[in-house]
C-alpha cells in the first residue's frame, strides 16, 4: 500500500471526527448567528442621495439618540445644524468605498460644499462665506448601528481638506 492510499482513510476518519467534535461546541460569542444587515450599500446610497438632495430626509435612517460627529447629539441637533447650513451650502458626497454588517458600516467618501450665497455667520463654517466659494475633503465615516438597523453613531477622524475653501471657476 502506498503512502498516499494509507493517508486517504486516516485524513477521511480525521475530517469525520473533527467535524462531529465541533457540532458539540458551545457557540462562540464572535460566531454567534449574523443579524441582517439592513444598512447594506443600496440603503446607504439611498441615504447618500438623500444627503446630496438636501431631503432632510436622511434623518430618517437615524437613531433618535444619534451621537453625531461634531459633539451633535440626536435628530433635533442634527436638523438644527443642517437648516442652518442648508441655505448657504450645498454638499455633495461621492461614495469611493463602503462596506458594512449588521452591527455598523464604514465609507469613504469624498465631499464638495459649494457656497450658494454669502454667509456672514461665522459659526456655522468658522468664518464668512462667499457665494462661489468651494471645499473639498476626503475622510472616513463609520457607523454604529442599533439592533433596528439605524445609525446610533457617526464618528471618524476629522476629513483631510483637499481643498480650503475659495473660488472656483462655474
Amino acid at each position: 500500500m502506498t503512502t498516499s492510499g494509507w493517508a486517504e482513510p486516516h485524513r477521511r476518519r480525521f475530517l469525520l471526527a473533527s467535524l462531529a467534535g465541533a457540532a458539540t461546541l458551545p457557540a462562540l460569542p464572535g460566531w454567534a448567528v449574523a443579524r441582517r444587515v439592513l444598512f447594506d450599500r443600496a440603503a446607504y446610497d439611498r441615504y447618500v442621495g438623500l444627503m446630496n438632495a438636501g431631503d432632510l430626509r436622511f434623518v430618517d435612517y437615524y437613531a433618535d439618540d444619534i451621537r453625531y460627529v461634531m459633539n451633535m447629539r440626536g435628530k433635533a441637533d442634527v436638523l438644527n445644524f443642517y437648516a442652518r447650513q442648508r441655505p448657504y451650502v450645498r454638499e455633495s458626497l461621492e461614495v469611493l468605498f463602503f462596506c458594512s454588517d449588521a452591527t455598523g458600516a464604514a465609507a469613504e467618501v469624498r465631499s464638495k460644499l459649494l457656497c450658494l450665497k454669502d454667509c456672514d455667520d461665522t459659526t456655522i463654517f468658522g468664518r464668512a462665506l462667499k457665494a462661489g466659494e468651494v471645499q473639498r475633503t476626503h475622510g472616513a465615516l463609520l457607523y454604529v448601528l442599533n439592533a433596528q438597523g439605524l445609525i446610533a453613531e457617526i464618528k471618524g477622524p476629522p476629513p483631510e481638506i483637499l481643498q480650503p475653501w475659495r473660488m472656483e471657476a462655474v
